[in-house]
């Protein structure tokens, strides 16, 4: 087994100590692009340990499809006292287990709850504005976004605390989990002050909704919300229900993954239509014709199918950068065998941007998406929610949602860039976020 890992190639631009882990915190994007043709399994490492990236298609798919060969060290480091045992977490038989308890909070039903509440926000958020206001697009999808999933994951009218202790600490919360695990498990520790702060603001931020669990728990009623749903699950097949320590960790994963990732696939949306005359010529003559003078209600969603290959596109465009494994016994992958305890990690960004996998794969251009020329190929490399057993289980809702707030957004506002200023992606979280969107806005006729 040594000899085969002697031969896995390293990176290029290793440093002394702390490995590759300047590269990727400074821009993971580039660095991630650079490691396709180096060769199908690459060396990176945090400080002295070595990460093997998979670089293909087939060998992601062998990593997502066998879920038992596979831990999750290195997130649930990344992620202690925030979130202790979530879903994304467990393995084996305990997240089978967990998957079939969260699931009835993401069933069909509740969906068309949460989405009348998200039209509701969406369309205040989108009245909100000033025509001629200069406003950063950015930070206000943070906002709605963060206040859509908090508002769908209770609707008491007692969760005013819980709710503003979210706004006020998850934004912080998720990008340090980013930046906690990008570091090397030596300098991680090293951080004295931030991993203080992480263990407060999350020790405040459990309490705050461990509260609301337990009001809930009192007044024994179905308030149509993701809370709820878990509260009052019993899995079918073990007689299971969730105590409220668990309950916490799967709302914090929920805001985890849902407030910064929805935040930045809103805002790059946002961007790439203001920035594309031709898709906003296209999706504003559909959004005309569809919702008019708005308000956006829920059943307009369905019938604007190009607004779909839009979302599609920049789903494909701005996939996650990085998702990481750690080997459960002895694992091969392709001809090289890695042994128990060795991190895997892959960028679904990489394949997404890759020209072998999709024509011309750095042009944003949703009607590749159309049924006529969404290839099978193109199905088999499309990585943005995960495939397998730990596909995202909120992927439907978040859809839905996005499309309800841009929709509501470009419905009624037509916003003209700022041309000083050029949008980057920012890395603080698993989906790179726009730097800033600066625009000027501009109310449609």
């Amino acid at each position: 087994m040594t000899d085969q890992l002697s031969g896995v190639p390293v990176a290029p631009d290793r440093l002394p100590l702390i490995g590759h882990s300047v590269a990727i915190i400074r821009n993971p994007l580039e660095f991630m692009a650079s490691l396709s043709d180096v060769g199908d399994v690459v060396q990176i490492f945090l400080g002295p340990r070595p990460v093997y990236l998979v670089t293909t298609p087939e060998l992601i798919r062998q990593v997502s499809l066998n879920e038992n060969n596979f831990r999750r060290d290195e997130l649930a480091e990344s992620i202690k006292d925030i979130c202790v045992n979530s879903v994304n977490i467990l393995t084996g038989k305990e997240h089978e287990l967990r998957r079939r308890m969260i699931a009835p909070a993401f069933k069909q039903a509740r969906l068309a709850d949460y989405a009348v509440v998200t039209a509701e926000i969406a369309n205040r958020w989108a009245a909100s504005f000033e025509d001629g206001q200069d406003v950063n697009l950015m930070s206000s999808a943070h906002r709605v976004v963060l206040e859509t999933v908090s508002s769908t994951l209770f609707t008491g009218d007692f969760t005013a605390h819980a709710q503003d202790q979210i706004r006020e600490d998850i934004p912080w919360l998720l990008t340090e989990v980013v930046r906690r695990g990008s570091l090397p498990a030596s300098v991680r520790n090293a951080r004295l002050l931030a991993n203080w702060r992480f263990k407060v603001r999350s020790k405040r931020l459990r309490e705050a909704i461990g509260e609301v669990v337990t009001q809930y728990r009192r007044n024994d009623t179905d308030q149509s919300d993701v809370l709820s749903a878990l509260i009052r699950h019993t899995d079918q097949l073990t007689g299971t229900t969730l105590s409220d320590e668990e309950i916490i960790d799967e709302l914090i994963l929920v805001m985890a993954g849902g407030v910064g990732s929805q935040a930045s696939l809103l805002g790059w949306i946002l961007h790439e239509v203001i920035s594309k005359p031709d898709v906003a010529e296209k999706l504003y003559r559909e959004l005309d014709d569809v919702v008019g003078a708005g308000p956006v209600r829920p059943e307009h969603i369905p019938a604007l199918p190009y607004l779909r290959l839009v979302l599609r596109e920049t789903l494909r465009m701005w996939a996650p950068w990085v998702s990481t494994r750690t080997t459960n016994g002895e694992v091969t992958l392709g001809d090289r065998t890695l042994p128990d305890g060795a991190i895997v990690a892959y960028s679904p960004y990489m394949i997404h941007r890759d020209d072998e996998y999709y024509e011309n794969a750095n042009d944003f251009d949703p009607e590749r998406w159309t049924p006529e020329r969404a290839a099978t190929a193109e199905q088999r490399t499309s990585f943005t929610f995960g495939i397998g057993p730990r596909r995202c289980p909120g992927n439907h809702y978040s859809m839905l949602a996005i499309s309800i707030q841009a929709a509501a957004f470009l419905a009624r506002w037509q916003p003209v860039a700022d041309p000083k200023y050029v949008v980057k992606p920012s890395n603080k979280d698993f989906v790179l976020s726009p730097s800033a969107v600066p625009v000027r806005m501009r109310l449609r006729a």
